[in-house]
């Protein structure tokens, strides 16, 4: 099966540029970010966190990712910047740590992008596929990479 890739789309640029996407957390969390052309910066405590957050709130950032064990510690005072609409602050599992909270903030992320509850999917087929059963739904096939 061929999968259609799609366009860029002209919408997603602001002024010729790309928004930009940051990660703030832990080294070892964040650093295979960089190589996807992210920004990326370590932060272990709160004040750290907030000068980072502020400082690309500043320079026009429209995504920036928080790891989990960085938002634990941040506590209540991150709700503010969870409320606004840019820069989106959006959580993600930890490196070498069970995701709670950034499993489900990056299942609720991707689901709200693409319509479809990928991560969710992918636990059922496990699920399936642990206890010997495959999946005979009429649902199409899907591309792979």
């Amino acid at each position: 099966m061929e999968c259609a890739v799609p366009e860029m789309n002209q919408n997603a640029m602001t002024n010729g540029e790309f928004h930009k996407v940051g990660v703030i957390g832990e080294w070892e969390s964040i650093v295979a970010f960089r190589a996807l052309g992210l920004s990326v910066a370590e932060a272990r405590t709160t004040e750290a966190a907030f000068s980072q957050l502020n400082a690309w709130a500043d320079e026009g950032y429209a995504v920036i990712f928080l790891t989990e064990s960085l938002a634990e510690i941040m506590g209540s005072a991150l709700v503010p910047w969870r409320l606004r609409v840019l820069p989106a602050v959006i959580i993600i599992p930890s490196s070498g740590k069970t995701p709670y909270m950034g499993r489900g903030e990056l299942r609720a992320a991707v689901s709200k992008a693409t319509g479809i509850d990928l991560i969710g999917q992918r636990k059922k087929l496990q699920e399936e596929k642990s206890a010997g059963t495959g999946s005979d739904s009429d649902e199409p096939d899907t591309c792979s990479i």
